[in-house]
This record gives structure tokens, sequence and C-alpha cells, in this order.
């Protein structure tokens, strides 16, 4: 029983050890986030992740500006950061190492009805726009065109800020457009709702997609999707066809364990506070598969999402008397019961967020109409739908279906702000109203 007696406090030694380092923050570290050029989205989601980082204790958080979004992972790897934001076409060496995959973007490409283009070989010639030169939009649009084998003098790019290119666009002035966006994109909904443009599809969705499969086997960290008719109000008339790109927050291989998984940790704690800085960041989620991932998850990050698993039984638990091994094993046996109690309960609290992002999504953060400047009908309906969402909510929880976990007061928080954000606004346009109809009994 000495060997066993031994075994024991070794056990108890490494989860104290473990637990010690894994509950230290990062301190007297100063975090610094390649994440493009100034103004830039990409700039934009760098610096509500350092907002957050600067929470921690002890911690400095900055944004490195890069020359192009896409200059991030020669920052990072040149030691001028110890973070990037990252697209997962990217080209990086085996030092790059995943800690959240963020939100995936979707390359929109809009044509007029009338240019007789009806694929992506008829643009030769074209003159098309795709944002600022080294943008995200520019490089995957470049690496679509280079698929097809266009030389440069093939399709005449034009760069300039997506503002400009869209304005260009219908004008008349470009024969296509490239917007990267999100499945939702109001940039790309407004381009759409101009009478005559369409959505070009890189392939037929009905029939098995060569042109689709071709470009995501010679650059496999491109994903292919299909946009749904009728996404865009009226439009797209059919499914189409489009390719798209993961967007990382990476590091380097050399940052340390108990770094990574804090960092991590922070991002998931404070989902509310950067969805409310960026709209996109509320699709973030722990739920991905690893082997898909361009760069591979960095250790520290992997031990965070493997925090509810069970531990392994070590090499040495033969050792040990056959009364602690049963016990060990009926331990294993209650909290993988109880781990998979907590998965189906948080699959089921995805919903509420897929339903949530659902309703918000009818405005978005990008030239987006604000709620400010929505009408008192539209406004109310928002209003109605989150308040019937969180009634679900609650009565989900009555009935044992969710647990009032972190998640569950995270989605609440959630869903308070945005019904206080409209119910302030409701309230301030009846206090103007009753303001306005005193002044109009003064005058008369």
């Amino acid at each position: 029983m000495g060997r066993a007696k031994a075994g024991r406090w070794l056990l108890f030694l490494c989860f104290l050890s473990g637990f010690v380092a894994l509950s230290c923050s990062l301190t007297d570290d100063h975090v610094r986030i390649a994440a493009g050029r100034q103004g830039s989205g990409v700039y934009r989601l760098g610096t509500a992740l350092a907002d957050v980082f600067s929470g921690l204790g002890g911690v400095r958080a900055s944004v490195v500006e890069g020359k192009g979004n896409r200059n991030s992972l020669q920052r990072l790897l040149g030691g001028e950061a110890e973070l990037a934001v990252a697209f997962s076409d990217s080209e990086g060496d085996g030092e790059v190492r995943t800690l959240v995959p963020l939100y995936e973007l979707y390359l929109y490409i809009i044509v007029w009805e009338d240019a007789a283009i009806a694929d992506v070989p008829a643009l030769e010639g074209r003159k098309v726009g795709a944002g600022p030169s080294g943008s995200g939009t520019d490089s995957v649009a470049r690496r679509l065109l280079g698929h097809y084998g266009f030389a440069e003098q093939g399709v005449t790019v034009v760069n300039d800020s997506h503002r400009t290119i869209s304005q260009a666009f219908l004008k008349r002035e470009l024969d296509a457009v490239f917007l990267l966006g999100s499945i939702e994109s109001k940039a790309v909904s407004r381009m759409l709702g101009a009478p005559g443009t369409k959505l070009l599809s890189l392939d037929d969705p009905e029939r098995v997609a060569p042109v689709m499969e071709g470009i995501v086997s010679k650059h496999p960290y491109v994903v292919s999707h299909i946009i749904p008719k009728h996404l865009f109000g009226a439009k797209p008339k059919s499914q189409t066809g489009v390719i798209g790109v993961h967007a990382l927050l990476v590091a380097r291989s050399d940052l340390s364990d108990v770094q990574a998984r804090s960092l991590t940790r922070a991002v998931f704690a404070h989902k509310v506070q950067l969805g409310r800085q960026v709209r996109r960041l509320r699709e973030i989620s722990e739920r991905f598969d690893p082997q898909l991932l361009r760069f591979p998850l960095h250790p520290g990050a992997a031990q965070y999402y493997r925090r509810d698993e069970p531990p392994a039984i070590l090499e040495w638990a033969d050792t040990i008397s056959l009364f602690i091994t049963v016990v060990l094993m009926a331990w294993s046996a209650v909290a993988a019961f109880a781990a998979g109690r907590r998965r189906k309960r948080k699959g089921f609290l995805d919903g509420f967020y897929h339903d949530f992002q659902a309703i918000i999504h009818r405005y978005d953060e990008e030239d987006e109409t604000p709620p400010d400047q929505m009408d008192a009908e539209q406004l109310q309906d928002i209003r109605e739908s989150l308040q019937s969402l969180r009634r679900k909510c609650f009565e989900a929880l009555a009935s044992g279906t969710v647990s009032a976990d972190e998640a569950f007061v995270v989605f609440n928080d959630y869903l308070r702000f945005e019904l206080q954000d409209i119910e302030r606004i409701q309230r301030d346009r009846r206090v103007k109203a009753a303001s306005d109809g005193e002044e109009s009994t003064e005058g008369s």
C-alpha cells in the first residue's frame, strides 16, 4: 500500500500545481496585438481585444498597426507583437498557433445583370473594385482571380476605400465589386438593393461544384459556402456559391501555456463587452473542429477548451490498489456523464444565441441603420422579439433544460443590454413627443 499512498499524493500535488498555475493571471506583461491598418475593421477588432486584455491584472495591451491586414503575421513572427488577428488563408510558418477562431467572412461578387457576366472568367477585360490595397477583400479577391489564371492585365483591379468603391460601382464606373463580409452583411444588402444588380455564383450549387472544390483543394484553408436564395430580400434569386475565410486570433508558439490559457479565457469571459464593440464577435464559439484550423491550436488554449473533460488515468495507475482504481473509474464515469449533460445544456443555450443573433442582425455594425433611427414599429417589433426570447430562456431555466451558469448570465446580459437600449430610445421619444405637444398647445 506504500506505493499506492505515494501515488495518491503525487496525483494530488499534480492537480494542486496545475490549479495554481492556471489560476495565475498575466502579471507585468505588455501584450501587443498586430491588427492591420488603423481605421480598418481588423484594427477595430484588435482595439476591442486590447481593451479586454488590459483588464487583466498587471497587463498592458496595445495594437500594433501594420501596412495592411495581411501584414499582421509578419509583425507577429518578427517579434513586434505577441498576438495577431490573421485570416485562415494567410501564409505563415510553423511557429504560429491559434488561440480563438473569431468568425467567418465570405467573398461576395456583385455585378450588373445587363453586363453579360455569368461567371468569373467573364470578368476578363473588366474593371472591378476590391477595397483598399492589402485589405482582406483585396487579398481574397486576388487569390480567386489567380485561381482562374488571370494575369495582371487580364482584369483591372481598382483599390480604394470600400465606400468609394461602392459609389463608383453604383455610378456604373465599375463592372463588378468584391466585398468580404459576414453572412448577413448590410453593405452587401445595400448593394444588392440597387436595381439591376445581382450576386455572382462561383458554381451551380445544384450539382457537384468542381470550381469551388478546386479552389478549396488548392487553398485548403479557404472555405466554400452556399448563400441561400432571398437572404438579402429578393436576392439572390437562387442559391449562390461563394468562398470565404476565418478570422483568427493567433500567437507564436513560444507564448507560455499559462498566458495562452489566460488570454483565451479572457476572450470568452468578456464576450458581452466584445460584442458591444464589434458585433461579429458575438459569433465566437468554443465549438469548432481543431483539425480544420489553418494553424495548430496552442497547447494553453487547448487546456482552456478541454477544461470540462475528465482527466485520463495516469500510466502508473495499475500500481494503485483495486479499491482506488474502482473509485477513480467510477468518478471518471460520473464526471463524463456530468460533462455530457453540461454540453447538452450548452448546446440548448447556443440555440438561444442563434435566435438572438437573428434578431439583432436586423441592424449591423457597418453603416447600419442604428436603433435610434428606426421607426417606432421596427423598434417595437425588435423589443417584443427580445422579450419573447427572454421569456423562453427563463422557462428553459425553470424546467432544468439550461442551468444558471456563467454562459446563462452572459446571454441574459446581452438581452438586458439590447432591451435597455431600445427602451431608452422609446422613452426619450415619448418625452420629446410630450414636450412638443406642450409647446404646440402654448403656441395656440
